[in-house]
């Protein structure tokens, strides 16, 4: 099975990757559970700090969570989205990675959350022109790697 997750920044740019998200001493929460038979979502919040030491909110990564059943909290730093199934001998749930289904579903929701913040603030929620980062949001591509 992959190993991809979904990495939402906090500048509201999404990227999919491959491996295991470096997290540091950020909070671990359920998005989806999963369910006998099936796959579920957890998310992964990093602490990223911005001026002064306060914390940076994550508005975009909130109303993703929010959007796909979570938990209605804000999200500070990173927010790593990663899959998990669950094991029918145990009971319990195992981290694993997204599948195919599920990085299509985030995709869409994280851009439909992102064209509706656009056209409500009438600018752009993404990195800077000027910082020269590639932006998947809007691309349709994004797999592992990107």
């Amino acid at each position: 099975m992959n190993s991809i997750y979904a990495l939402i920044r906090t500048d509201g740019g999404i990227r999919f990757r491959d491996g295991t998200p470096d997290q540091g001493t950020g909070a671990a929460f359920a998005v989806q559970r999963a369910t006998r038979g099936g796959h579920g979502l957890h998310g992964d919040a990093g602490d990223v700090r911005g001026p002064a030491d306060t914390h940076l909110l994550n508005r975009i990564a909130t109303l993703v969570v929010y959007a796909l059943g979570g938990p209605s909290r804000c999200v500070f730093g990173d927010l790593a989205i990663g899959g998990d199934r669950f094991e029918s001998g145990s009971g319990e749930t195992t981290p694993c990675g997204l599948t195919e289904a599920q990085q299509h579903l985030i995709r869409d929701v994280h851009d439909a959350i992102c064209e509706n913040a656009e056209a409500a603030e009438g600018g752009d929620t993404g990195p800077s022109a000027a910082s020269g980062e590639r932006d998947d949001r809007h691309s349709g591509r994004g797999g592992a790697g990107a």
